[in-house]
C-alpha cells in the first residue's frame, strides 16, 4: 500500500506490534485500532518472531504441543512443527495487512529469529510505539491470547517515572481507553517531592477527568513495578521504552511475570480528543 501524502501539519509514526507462535495475533491486533489516528502518517510493522527456544524445540524428533480447551498433550513431529509455524506466521500477516487496509495506513511485515528479548529491543529502538505479549502468550504454540477480541482493553495501567515523557505515556492510555479515564491507573514513580507534584499537575492538566487511582511506587525497581500492575489486574500495560527498562533483566522480567499485553512508548503524536474506532 503505498503511503499517503504528507501535509505540512502531519507526521510520521511508527507503531510496531510483535507476534508469535501463539496465534494469529488478531486479539493483540484489535487493540492497535485506537491507536491508528487520522492526524498522522503512520505506518504499521508486523514483527513474526520465532524464538530460539523454538528452533531448537523444531530440531527434536517431536515437540509436545498444550490443547487450551482439552488440557490434553499431544506430540508433534518436527516436520508438522515447522508446518504449524509457517501456518500461524502467514494467519498473522493476512491479520497485519487486513488491520492496515481497514484502517487505511501502510504496513510492513517481517519473519524475525533470535532472542525474543533482543528482537523487542530493537523494535523498540526503532519505533515510536512497541506493543508485544508476555512471553508465555507471545512463543507458546498452543496456548492462546486472553485478550478476546476486545477492541481495547478493559483495565489500563500508565507508569510515568518522569515529566518529559509521561504525557507521552497519557495520551496512549487516553487513546486505548477511550477517553474514559475511569478505565486507567497511574503509577507514579518519583525521585523527589517537587518531581511529584509536577507529575501530579500534569495529568490534572493533560486529563479530561480523574483517572480511576493514582498510586506511587516505593521506588524504580522492576520487581516492584511488575508487583502493582499485577495488583491492579491490569488488561494493558503503557510505560515510556527507557534505556533502563530495556535493559535484558528489566525487559525479562516483563515478559515472563506480566499477564497482560505491553504498550512501550518512545514518542508518539495522536489525536487525543478524538480516538480513531
Amino acid at each position: 500500500m503505498p503511503m499517503p501524502a504528507k501535509t505540512p501539519d502531519t507526521v510520521t509514526q511508527q507503531i510496531a506490534v510483535i507476534l508469535g507462535t501463539s496465534g494469529s495475533g488478531q486479539p493483540l491486533l484489535n487493540i492497535l485500532r485506537r491507536l491508528l489516528g487520522k492526524d498522522a502518517v503512520t505506518v504499521l510493522h508486523g514483527v513474526f518472531i520465532e524464538d530460539d527456544e523454538l528452533q531448537r524445540a523444531a530440531a527434536l524428533p517431536f515437540v509436545k504441543e498444550l490443547c487450551r480447551l482439552t488440557l490434553s498433550v499431544r506430540e508433534i513431529h518436527s516436520t508438522r512443527f515447522d508446518r504449524t509455524i509457517a501456518l500461524r506466521m502467514r494467519t498473522a500477516r493476512s491479520a497485519v495487512e487486513e488491520l492496515a487496509q481497514r484502517m487505511g495506513v501502510s504496513h510492513t511485515f517481517r519473519e524475525a529469529r533470535g532472542s525474543t528479548i533482543n528482537l523487542l529491543r530493537e523494535a523498540a529502538h526503532s519505533s515510536d510505539i512497541t506493543v508485544f505479549e508476555p512471553l508465555r502468550k507471545l512463543a507458546t504454540p498452543g496456548i492462546t491470547p486472553s485478550v478476546h477480541g476486545q477492541r481495547s482493553p478493559r483495565r489500563i495501567v500508565v507508569v510515568i517515572d518522569n515529566v518529559e515523557t509521561g504525557d507521552e505515556a497519557l495520551l496512549i492510555a487516553a487513546l486505548l481507553a477511550g477517553n474514559e479515564t475511569q478505565r486507567f491507573s497511574i503509577l507514579l514513580r518519583a525521585e523527589t517531592p517537587a518531581e511529584l507534584e509536577a507529575m501530579d499537575k500534569m495529568i490534572s492538566d493533560f486529563l479530561p477527568a480523574a483517572p480511576k487511582r493514582v498510586l506511587l511506587l516505593p521506588d524504580h525497581g522492576v520487581r516492584h513495578l511488575i508487583t502493582a500492575v499485577l495488583a491492579e489486574h491490569a488488561d494493558m500495560l503503557v510505560l515510556g521504552a527507557s534505556e533502563e527498562l530495556l535493559k535484558t533483566e528489566a525487559l525479562g522480567s516483563l515478559l515472563k511475570w506480566l499477564e497482560c499485553p505491553i504498550c512501550l512508548v518512545r514518542h508518539f503524536d495522536g489525536a487525543v480528543n478524538e480516538p480513531r474506532t
